[in-house]
């Protein structure tokens, strides 16, 4: 309990020292979106809001980030940056406020002498009912070579890795934007004391100007765990056609994915496959999605479709608009759609001037369990303003298979 205080009186006692200072660089964002469901009879149905206060005094930066929803004040983040040329730090504390918690603090201190970066990480998360106070640390080297054109690096895991973390909150819906809080450094793969858990060799480049390599070589405490390497070629036989292909070994087994795709100036067609076969012999390759990105003249135009959503699913915006294994988005932490939404298709307008703009978007999703016409389920369109470069508004529409059932308002402004 004290120590829990103490950081909390730490953390909140940097911030007011540093705001004495905030004619040095006084800088912030606030944003806040509300959902009006006219069909329920609780009318608003969502609310969620961020503030970003932060101030920055030559090299140093200090934030202080909170997230609020309907049931309160859902997370207290704290960061802070310092830039010294060769040497830099960042940090971030996660409290939960409701519970007054400490959840979760992580550092990384980097010596930048080009061309080798060396980087610290630690990382503790607090001790809950369930589970202890956890703590570890990676040691990481980075060599850029040839012209940054190839890059080597060296992690070392000491009761931690760079896998990420995921806190959950207790306090807000499934649904909610704030739900999770991802962090890069997870101190949970081992108990203490820190112990040597393991070592990871990646190796990233570009050869010929024609081919992008990247080679993940994993150590464990008993020796060698696996080699994973993932090749593309670009612009094959001088056409737009690029062949991506993917190699997983491990000591019980192996497994590959073959991943063509095409694209031009004007667009883009990936097609996601997979090889068949038994006993080293390819007998066939199955296709499992297709996506389609065309941009012309401020306006762009995406299909994505899942061929087989039994075993696949499109992953939200933030994390690519892909179609991928389900295993694969839950072992990553990617958000995805549904497993019935089989095709989604957008279309994303920007009006100029950048500042001053508006912007139209509208994203149409389609299921297999409606039997409506082509499978329509819903479809969201949203428009926002640009007030200067200060002050955006915006507003968006659902509209599913049982009518008009969501209108969200939002603004967002900064200084």
């Amino acid at each position: 309990m004290k120590k829990r205080t103490l950081l909390i009186g730490v953390a909140f006692l940097a911030l007011g020292v540093v705001s004495g200072l905030a004619s040095e660089g006084f800088t912030g964002s606030w944003s806040a979106d509300i959902t009006i469901s006219p069909l329920q009879t609780r009318p608003f149905t969502a609310f969620q809001s961020t503030l970003d206060v932060g101030f920055c005094i030559d090299y140093v930066e200090i934030a202080s980030v909170s997230d609020f929803d309907f049931n309160g004040w859902v997370w207290q983040e704290f960061d802070l940056d310092v830039n010294l040329g060769l040497v830099s730090f960042s940090g971030q504390l996660l409290f939960e406020p409701q519970g007054a918690t400490y959840l979760y603090a992580q550092g990384c201190l980097s010596l930048i002498t080009p061309p080798v970066t060396t980087s610290i990480y630690g990382a503790a998360t607090g001790a809950t009912q369930s589970e202890a106070a956890n703590y570890g640390s990676v040691f990481e080297i980075t060599c850029d070579l040839l012209g940054d054109t190839m890059s080597i690096t060296a992690q070392t895991f000491l009761s931690a890795d760079l896998s990420g973390i995921t806190f959950t909150s207790p306090n807000t819906g499934p649904d909610s934007v704030f739900l999770t809080k991802t962090f890069v450094t997870d101190p949970t793969i081992a108990l203490p004391p820190m112990t040597f858990c393991g070592q990871r060799i990646i190796v990233e480049g570009e050869a010929l100007c024609c081919i992008q390599l990247e080679a993940i070589t994993t150590f464990g405490t008993l020796g060698f765990e696996s080699q994973a390497l993932d090749l593309t070629f670009l612009h094959v036989f001088g056409i737009p056609l690029n062949i991506g292909l993917d190699l997983l070994y491990t000591l019980q087994s192996k497994s590959h994915t073959f991943t063509p795709y095409l694209e031009s100036d004007f667009g883009c067609l990936s097609v996601y496959t997979s090889v068949l076969g038994t006993g080293g012999h390819i007998t066939g390759l199955a296709i499992y999605g297709i996506k389609f990105e065309l941009t012309l003249a401020g306006a762009t135009l995406r299909s994505i479709s899942n061929l087989d959503t039994t075993q696949y699913v499109i992953t939200t915006p933030a994390f690519g608009s892909i179609v991928e294994p389900i295993s694969d988005a839950v072992d990553a932490g990617h958000l995805y759609y549904s497993g019935d939404i089989w095709q989604i298709v957008s279309l994303d307008v920007d009006v100029p001037p950048i500042g001053s703009g508006f912007g139209f978007s509208v994203d149409t999703f389609f299921s297999e369990s409606t039997g409506l016409l082509f499978e329509w389920t819903r479809s969201i369109m949203a428009v926002s303003l640009e007030l200067g470069a200060s002050v955006e508004m915006s507003s968006s529409i659902t509209i599913d298979t049982t009518g008009f059932t969501d209108w969200t308002l939002g603004f967002a402004v900064s200084w």
